[in-house]
């Protein structure tokens, strides 16, 4: 069957975005709502606004459900056909965070808070299984390997004197309910920015400094850094690994930079303005590139012909790129627009 999938699908605003599983819909939060994009029609399915300031999204590993977390740390679960609400979580008394991210039995949520919380909650229930509560800490950049069996995330410290920078270290977290073994690694960085754990597990990349000035490449397994680059971009920084760990994605100073693995060298740059999220579908078929401005889903294979092509001929856009539709040019009958649930 021939692939008739547009090279390129652009929209507005996406500081989040997630692929479901099958690498058929692509999820983003833009402003104040969540939207929901096939990526076969390239239409929004609906368009939702599930909670107050949404922030963070995840799948769920069957594709049914969505986790959604807001900015005060309230998070939700919805059903990714219809953007219903299916479970409050009602945790705000967490405080606010970053990431929330579906076990990988789909059961159970795994989320972590600026206030030094690990917590897991039954997605049926709301009920809390399970929390640790690293004292001093401040808990970002939440990630897991791609069968889920571990998460990773930073722990940030106090500064040890009062002219000095933010330590942080990080924890590995092996799956299960009462999420009992966990490891925190004795490597410590000055001021970690970014953090993205490899779908093996075998590496993590991390962004640190201050300001950010160093991209580094480090081996969990025997525990030493395998690469490290000089590093130039603001403090909101994201990180994607392709699936078979040979590319990293990130977002630098008006550009999304493409990075082979391990020699650490830059393989193609796509200009943008205030870029600020990046993620490789299921398969690496597809790459986000989220933007405060223009926002991108970019078949990978068009970046390889991209990066093949002198760089003074490269133009703005991307052959064959498509639009995806918004609220003021739906058509009759087309994707819902849902009522408010956010207080």
């Amino acid at each position: 069957m021939t692939d008739t999938s547009p090279a390129a699908i652009s929209f507005k605003t996406a500081y989040e975005i997630a692929f479901s599983p099958l690498g058929d819909r692509a999820a983003y939060i833009g402003r104040r709502d969540l939207t929901m994009l096939d990526l076969n029609s390239r239409q929004p399915v609906f368009a939702v606004h599930p909670i107050a300031n949404p922030s963070q999204i995840d799948f769920s590993p069957d594709g049914r459900c969505l986790v959604v977390k807001g900015t005060s740390g309230r998070t939700v679960i919805i059903d990714s056909a219809t953007g219903q609400l299916v479970r409050d979580f009602r945790n705000q008394d967490e405080g606010e965070g970053d990431s929330a991210l579906f076990s990988d039995c789909g059961r159970f949520v795994g989320s972590v808070s600026w206030a030094g919380l690990f917590t897991v909650r039954n997605c049926s229930t709301a009920e809390l299984v399970f929390s640790r509560t690293f004292e001093g800490g401040q808990l970002t950049k939440l990630s897991t390997t791609l069968d889920r069996k571990w998460f990773a995330f930073s722990v940030g410290r106090a500064p040890r004197t009062p002219s000095g920078t933010t330590p942080g270290t990080f924890v590995l977290q092996r799956w299960s309910p009462d999420a009992e073994t966990y490891i925190e690694v004795c490597k410590e960085w000055p001021a970690i920015w970014g953090m993205q754990i490899s779908p093996s597990g075998k590496w993590l990349a991390v962004v640190y400094g201050t300001p950010p000035n160093m991209l580094e490449i480090y081996d969990l397994a025997n525990q030493r850094t395998v690469g490290s680059r000089p590093w130039s971009g603001g403090p909101g920084c994201s990180i994607a690994w392709s699936t078979d760990e040979q590319t990293l994605a990130v977002n630098r100073d008006e550009t999304f930079e493409l990075i082979e693995i391990p020699t650490l060298s830059t393989r193609l740059e796509v200009p943008a303005q205030y870029p600020c999220f990046v993620r490789f579908s299921p398969g690496d078929k597809y790459l986000a590139l989220g933007s405060w401005k223009k926002s991108r889903i970019v078949a990978t294979d068009t970046l390889v012909a991209r990066a093949a092509i002198p760089p003074r001929e490269r133009g703005a856009n991307f052959p064959g790129e498509l639009h995806a539709r918004t609220r003021s040019d739906a058509p009759p009958g087309g994707w819902r627009q849902l009522p408010s649930t956010a207080t």
